[in-house]
């Protein structure tokens, strides 16, 4: 909705769309109307054109029945040329017969019309396209369709029909066999309704999928009677129909149903009506003819573009009306959205806009300007003076710029000029010149003010490659002039070298574990009773270049790059590696806690990878402590409490680190699966001479003991701290008291010596 607020247009458009929408279900609603109608009428078509093909073939019987009559009534076979006369006279009779033959059981020839000239020695089984239908024409008592094929004999396409002739004890006299001339004898197709239709009709076989008719108004390939159906294409024919309306193909021919199947018919897939004629097992195929259905289609679609057209017509000249009145309100914010409202200057978005779209090989310096003491101006005078004032500086620096330099007002008291093909001896003269001008005494009202500015500048491309970098170091040129008051300083080297120190810091940090610059030092924990003994794995990086890099300096890095999740999940597998070494070579049970980032234990795989390297390194007998800050539990508490839950289900413990400094704890320990409390090293440094401190740590001890939660206390220095930290009753120390970190081989030593560091001095103390 709010991109049709901004853009009339985009009103239009929908609205064109929706239109569209409606005048294409339309479209679709009327083919649908036209595409039923004309299978309806396809299926009316079928039904009267299977009912004449079937009378056809009952006519053919019938004239078969009346030569055997006249045959038998004669009662002498051996009289061939009578017989021939009773032929010859049928086939006079229907032109549609190319001529009657008549076969003694063994298939030889008895006798023929005399239009078909065949071989004395001529038997009908010798033949493929004949023998099968000849043999089942023997076993029936019913007329016979045998397969249509191209007769050599009588040089064209024939259809024979055949039907035996029995004694009164069922036994075959002889077989009478008629062939038909298929566009003669179904001429009625070519000349009803199909012929006006233009429609093609294909009868195929159901015994052998050979196709037995083909009525077409086009000419017609013979060799489309030596096709046999695929019994797969068949089969697929109906399949959806079976899928679609639950009818089979038994049901469809028990029902004898005008039916919408797949065409079956060699070529490109289309749809057809089917019907099967079980008097004679033949499937009729009437193939729809789609270009029909689209010209019916295209006549009722100009109707509908018609009104679409004219209907949209008149709403184009409607918003084009909304959109000229439009238009000049769009030009009227832009001014707007691109003009400071106080000083009608240029604004920061103009800004980003004409820099985004100049040439990168463009150079320019951008200038940035802050009024000295303009706040004092506000507080003293009023908004009102102060807004006068930042109106007759905007006048000063108009009257000042080149056309082709961009002046902003920033933000507040701040202007940023943007100068173009000028060298850094010529920006210092033109900034020199706006300081000298700011000096000229102003006059506002009753009020008289001599300004000063501080300005710093950057250069493209030499200080930065885009314009948010030059921003930020000409605001740093610009800090650094306000030391001073009214100077103009150039961005230099010195003020990005804590860029440049971070950018170096992630480049060495890409390398690091490659190069095997990271490593791993373990800083031994002590229980209070002496009862068990347990480390903290720190990370630490020596490199070539930047020497030691602390902790708290290359983890922020990693963070922000996207390469903590490599390096803690070396320090959980380095940490695995040596803890298992440990105790394999010293025997002692060890407690290992490893430090886990925000974003590592947010990631989606952690606790999968977690479980895969415990498995790997057979960690089971060393108890695991993860430890987390509360800056994990900002964004997602309940997220973080069931990944917290499935870790504790694995005999995982949790710790929250730096307990204290971060915000809501107590609130933290109410909702959270938490094992252990860890006590910042900051509570420590003062206890022995902060009562407050000494108060609070005491505070937090208790709670925990309430919670049944074990307290960690880090940064443990001196015996007194660790006299006080042990009355308070805290069960884990760690620090300097008892050890720096180590390295594994000197872990191992401090292990096998220390193992019951404190028990003598608890005992004595208890």
């Amino acid at each position: 909705m709010a991109l049709i607020k901004k853009n009339i247009w985009a009103a239009f458009y929908l609205t064109a769309t929706i239109w569209l929408v409606f005048f294409g279900a339309a479209t679709f609603v009327s083919y649908q109307t036209v595409y039923e109608e004309y299978t309806s009428e396809q299926k009316r078509l079928m039904a009267l054109t299977a009912n004449s093909i079937q009378s056809i073939l009952r006519q053919y019987e019938v004239l078969l029945d009346l030569v055997a009559k006249e045959v038998i009534a004669y009662g002498n076979l051996a009289d061939k040329e009578t017989i021939q006369n009773v032929m010859d006279s049928v086939v006079e009779v229907d032109n549609s017969m190319l001529g009657v033959g008549l076969f003694l059981p063994h298939g030889d020839v008895y006798v023929a019309s005399s239009g078909v000239k065949l071989p004395p020695s001529f038997n009908i089984l010798s033949q493929p396209e004949n023998r099968e239908s000849f043999q089942q024409t023997l076993e029936s008592n019913k007329m016979v369709l045998g397969r249509t094929y191209q007769s050599d004999v009588l040089n064209s396409v024939v259809f024979p029909l055949r039907k035996s002739v029995v004694d009164q004890d069922g036994n075959v006299l002889f077989v009478l066999s008629t062939v038909i001339n298929i566009p003669k004898g179904f001429r009625f197709f070519f000349e009803g309704e199909s012929n006006q239709n233009n429609s093609n009709l294909y009868l195929y076989r159901d015994s052998d999928r050979y196709f037995q008719i083909v009525l077409s108004h086009h000419e017609i390939d013979s060799n489309i009677y030596r096709y046999q159906i695929p019994q797969a294409t068949f089969d697929q024919a109906f399949r959806k129909l079976e899928k679609k309306k639950g009818l089979s193909i038994k049901d469809i021919k028990t029902n004898e149903l005008e039916v919408i199947t797949t065409s079956v018919q060699p070529g490109q897939t289309s749809q057809a009506v089917s019907r099967y004629l079980p008097k004679y097992d033949l499937w009729a195929e009437l193939k729809l003819n789609n270009r029909h259905v689209m010209s019916l289609f295209l006549k009722e679609l100009q109707v509908l573009i018609g009104i679409f057209s004219g209907s949209l017509l008149l709403i184009y000249l409607l918003f084009r009306g909304i959109a000229t009145n439009e238009k000049r309100i769009k030009n009227a914010l832009e001014h707007q959205a691109n003009h400071d409202y106080l000083t009608t200057l240029n604004n920061r978005f103009y800004l980003d806009q004409q820099l985004s779209l100049m040439k990168t090989d463009s150079l320019y310096y951008l200038i940035f300007i802050d009024l000295d003491n303009f706040k004092a101006i506000n507080d003293g005078y009023g908004h009102e003076v102060g807004d006068k004032v930042l109106r007759l500086v905007a006048r000063r620096l108009q009257s000042l710029v080149n056309p082709d330099d961009v002046l902003v007002r920033y933000s507040g008291d701040e202007f940023i000029i943007v100068v173009f093909n000028q060298d850094e001896n010529n920006i210092n003269l033109f900034c020199k010149a706006i300081q000298n001008d700011l000096a000229l005494p102003a006059q506002i009202g009753d009020y008289r003010f001599v300004l000063s500015a501080s300005i710093g500048i950057a250069a493209f491309p030499e200080d930065g490659q885009d314009l948010d970098e030059l921003k930020r170091y000409a605001d740093l040129a610009m800090y650094e002039a306000k030391k001073t008051r009214n100077t103009i300083t150039f961005f230099r080297e010195d003020f990005k070298q804590a860029y440049q120190y971070r950018a170096q810091m992630e480049q060495e940090l890409k390398k690091a574990l490659l190069q095997n610059e990271i490593y791993m030092m373990y800083q031994p924990q002590i229980r209070r009773d002496g009862s068990s003994f347990g480390v903290e794995a720190l990370v630490r990086w020596e490199n070539k270049l930047l020497g030691f890099v602390p902790p708290d300096k290359f983890i922020a890095v990693a963070e922000s790059c996207g390469l903590m999740l490599p390096i803690g999940e070396f320090i959980i597998d380095q940490t695995f590696t040596d803890m298992t070494e440990v105790q394999k070579e010293t025997g002692l049970p060890v407690t290992v806690s490893i430090n886990i980032s925000v974003r590592q234990f947010q990631h989606n795989e952690f606790f999968d990878r977690l479980i895969e390297l415990m498995e790997k390194h057979s960690f089971i007998h060393v108890e695991l402590v993860l430890e987390v800050t509360e800056n994990l539990f900002i964004d997602d508490v309940i997220g973080i409490q069931n990944l917290m839950k499935k870790i504790r289900e694995k005999g995982i413990r949790i710790s929250l680190d730096d307990f204290g400094t971060g915000y809501s704890s107590l609130n933290l320990l109410n909702q959270l699966p938490i094992d252990e409390l860890k006590i910042d090293k900051s509570f420590v440094d003062d206890i022995t001479t902060n009562s407050n401190t000494l108060a609070m740590v005491e505070g937090i001890i208790a709670i925990a003991r309430r919670l049944n939660i074990t307290t960690v206390v880090e940064g443990v220095e001196t015996d007194e701290q660790r006299q006080i930290l042990a009355d308070l009753q805290c069960d884990i120390f760690q620090g300097y008291h008892f050890s720096k970190p180590l390295k594994i081989d000197d872990l191992k030593a401090f292990m096998t010596s220390n193992t019951h560091l404190l028990q003598g001095d608890n005992n004595a103390s208890s």
